[in-house]
């Protein structure tokens, strides 16, 4: 599957790059342009055309020659020379020596268009001969440069052809720089990852990434090392638990055994009896608050249920009622039974939703020592199995309401409340819901999978 992130960064990075190469492409055409733009020559901030121009306007014909009205129009550098039609100089301005002051149409030719013994040479016609502008030795360069009109015609279509050509080359060195980064970057993105999900990262470390490689590798072993400190300290704290409760276990066992022993004696006093009886209950308690603890401490692990099997609820619920009913219900608690679908079967360890009911039926017995009505309703339909435990008694207080909306919240370390988180940790591994509020006392709503 590819990593959707590092594609994105691909497209991002490939696109970036051909439009840069496309612009520094389009920067060196125009560069080149300007470069080569030098088409005209510049003496003292005048072209030699223009000067050739002033002194032509200036040149007058007189009886005994020609004389030039403004001396100042020629550079110091420069010389100036009529060739009359005859090939003869007819007039100059600092003509050097080496200037001869005869020309044949040869020599004419090959001036006008290149130089005149190493001066490069300008010209302009008149009426009554050649105008030439010298400039000095070495001044300019000229290059003879021809081209056919076909080539001027083909020109556009070899432009965009170079341009096409450019771009593709750009489109191809991008791909390949972007599949290098593409193959990088979905490296450490995966590495990431898999470093949320806290598993064992080991990247190669090389290349440019090298260091961000290394710092994720050194932090998932750090992840690592710090989730096998907790979990050795998890299992020291589940052994320490079930070590103390199989230790309180057994004196609760025979705590329990011989209350109960004096609690039946014809040879105590009534009163004593009642003693006795007391005692039996108090250790009964204290046996189901070792069995919470052992059971809370499984459930907040994530430790899943063991004995899976296809479980009847109405029997289930039936059996739990009769439980807490012989357990020796106060004749001011009253609980009422409401099964519609005696057929519902759930998939589920029975021990611990036998667990679950029988806590919330005796959370509204403590809680409302006072006595209450306690309705329980079960009926199942499309969405699952529903049950309502409903009491009429004071309801539960918001903080523990407010804790058990939370998902993340923890269990309480104290006695109230505990019960309703337990069953919620029960329905939740079983794949079920829990919602409590109050109306009129407190309401219990739990959703089950139906098998």
């Amino acid at each position: 599957m590819m990593n959707k992130t590092a594609f994105k960064i691909f497209i991002c990075f490939t696109f970036l790059s051909a439009s840069i190469a496309t612009i520094l492409l389009a920067i060196n055409v125009l560069g080149l342009a300007f470069v080569g733009s030098d088409t005209t020559t510049q003496i003292h901030d005048q072209s030699p055309e223009g000067m050739l121009e002033q002194i032509s306007d200036a040149l007058e014909k007189e009886e005994d020659g020609f004389v030039i009205s403004d001396d100042s129009l020629l550079a110091e550098d420069c010389f100036c020379i009529l060739i009359g039609e005859n090939g003869n100089v007819l007039w100059s301005q600092n003509m050097p020596s080496d200037i001869p002051m005869h020309y044949s149409i040869n020599d004419v030719a090959r001036m006008t268009r290149w130089f005149l013994n190493d001066y490069p040479v300008y010209v302009r016609t008149r009426d009554d001969g050649l105008l030439v502008l010298g400039l000095p030795k070495n001044a300019v360069g000229k290059y003879g440069m021809e081209y056919s009109m076909e080539w001027f015609d083909s020109l556009p279509r070899r432009v965009m052809s170079i341009l096409v050509l450019n771009l593709l080359l750009a489109a191809v060195l991008a791909l390949l720089i972007g599949s290098f980064f593409y193959r990088r970057i979905a490296m450490l993105t995966n590495g990431i990852r898999e470093l949320r999900q806290e598993k064992q990262v080991s990247l190669k470390e090389k290349g440019i990434f090298r260091e961000l490689a290394r710092n994720i590798n050194d932090t998932s072993s750090a992840i690592v090392r710090k989730n096998a400190a907790l979990s050795r300290r998890d299992h020291a704290r589940v052994n320490w638990i079930n070590g103390i409760s199989h230790d309180v276990r057994t004196p609760l066992a025979i705590m329990i055994g011989n209350s109960q022993i004096l609690e039946n004696s014809r040879e105590l006093s009534e009163e004593n009896q009642k003693h006795a009886a007391v005692i039996t209950g108090q250790a009964l308690k204290m046996k189901k608050l070792v069995e919470d603890l052992n059971l809370i401490s499984s459930l907040e692990y994530d430790m899943q249920p063991s004995d899976w099997e296809s479980v009847r609820l109405c029997p289930l619920i039936r059996e739990t009622v009769s439980d807490v009913l012989n357990s020796g219900l106060a004749a001011a608690h009253e609980v009422e039974l409401n099964i519609k679908d005696e057929k519902m079967t759930v998939r589920a360890d029975k021990s611990l939703l036998e667990r679950a009911f029988f806590n919330l039926i005796n959370n509204s017995i403590t809680h409302n020592p006072g006595g209450c009505q306690i309705q329980i309703r079960a009926y199942a339909d499309r969405s699952g199995a529903h049950i309502r435990i409903k009491d009429s008694g004071i309801g539960m207080p918001e903080d523990v309401l407010e804790r058990l909306a939370d998902k993340n919240a923890d269990i309480p370390r104290t006695a109230h409340g505990l019960g309703l988180f337990m069953v919620n940790r029960i329905i939740t591994v079983h794949g079920g819901n829990m919602h409590v509020h109050n109306e009129n006392g407190c309401v219990v709503d739990i959703i089950l999978p139906v098998a």
